[in-house]
């Protein structure tokens, strides 16, 4: 007795699977079959809709398989793109965690260097948002006109300028020396 080359037995298991497959799925039948129905080509019709019918069944036969396949190694691609992608913003998640890192308020009320705000737990990151944030609780809607660094007696201060919405010109003082 003779025996089968293992590629031979591939390829008729792949058909096998194939043909098991488009003759059970109802939706593949009953979209194929009204198309041929339909198909006028006269007299030649009675020997080329059968071969018609099985070119498509052995097309489905083949291509079913090799699809059914793809599919499991195109799903590991997409996750291998994802977890590129959630590795490649590791660093902005990091950066907005900085940012926005929780801070504490002490000190005096800002409106000059002997009662500047004292920033606690900031980074220089989350630092300057902080200093926003204390003047949006204290005068929402405020307008920003600028910022300078000041240092006295061995201290850093931000000075913000802004204008209250009612238009008063105010200055708040924050004390920076912990992270800068």
């Amino acid at each position: 007795m003779q025996s089968v080359h293992p590629t031979t037995l591939a390829a008729i298991t792949y058909l096998i699977v194939g043909a098991a497959v488009v003759l059970i799925h109802p939706r593949l039948i009953r979209d194929l079959l009204p198309d041929l129905r339909g198909l006028d080509l006269g007299v030649a019709g009675f020997l080329l809709k059968p071969l018609i019918a099985l070119l498509v069944f052995l097309l489905f036969c083949t291509l079913w398989p090799v699809a059914w396949f793809n599919t499991a190694r195109s799903e590991r691609r997409r996750q291998a793109a994802v977890a590129a992608q959630l590795e490649r913003l590791k660093p902005f998640g990091k950066l907005y965690a900085a940012m926005n890192a929780p801070v504490r308020y002490a000190g005096g009320d800002g409106s000059s260097l002997d009662q500047a705000v004292i920033i606690l737990g900031a980074n220089i990151l989350s630092g300057v948002r902080a200093e926003h944030d204390y003047i949006q609780q204290r005068y929402p809607g405020y307008e920003f006109h600028g910022q300078c660094l000041k240092e006295q007696d061995g201290r850093k201060y931000d000075v913000l300028e802004f204008t209250t919405v009612e238009g008063e010109k105010k200055l708040m003082h924050f004390d920076i020396s912990a992270y800068l």
